[in-house]
């Protein structure tokens, strides 16, 4: 209490700028969205293991994974879009990312249905593709906003 009332009258209460509070911010979002991607891009890699071979089951299980990645990553890309004030390029991508990532939520369910194992196995290597066309593009704009910005 001494120590907080000697630097409130000597002045020496360090406030944060909002500036800085805003990049804590936003680098905060811009990891977490980085780090969803990255169990994204795991998940996508373990889904076309021996893709040819793979059994309805495992089909299943692997699309079920996929799925709850993606959810995680747009929820992650929901919350930076809340954050930034986001430059027209980032939003453009980050709305592009988005979409591939609720598109990779109903693409890959299977709600366990056999049928549809069949379907989504076809699939998977365009849809993948795509989400993984959106995570390039999103991240090459992420480092460059993160570079304009100061972010590291």
């Amino acid at each position: 209490m001494v120590r907080l009332l000697v630097a409130l009258w000597t002045g020496g209460l360090a406030v944060q700028a909002p500036d800085s509070a805003m990049r804590v911010r936003s680098a905060t979002a811009l990891r977490a969205l980085n780090d969803s991607l990255s169990a994204v891009d795991a998940a996508a890699e373990q889904f076309q293991t021996d893709l040819d071979n793979a059994s309805r089951d495992l089909v299943i299980s692997r699309a079920a994974r996929l799925t709850k990645r993606c959810a995680g990553a747009r929820v992650a890309a929901l919350s930076l879009d809340t954050v930034l004030a986001v430059q027209a390029p980032l939003r453009r991508d980050l709305a592009t990312l988005r979409a591939e990532l609720t598109r990779c939520q109903a693409n890959f369910a299977t709600d366990r249905w056999y049928e549809r194992a069949d379907s989504v196995k076809a699939w998977a290597p365009y849809r993948l593709a795509k989400l993984g066309d959106a995570v390039r593009r999103y991240r090459i704009a992420a480092r460059a906003f993160m570079r304009q910005t100061h972010i590291d």
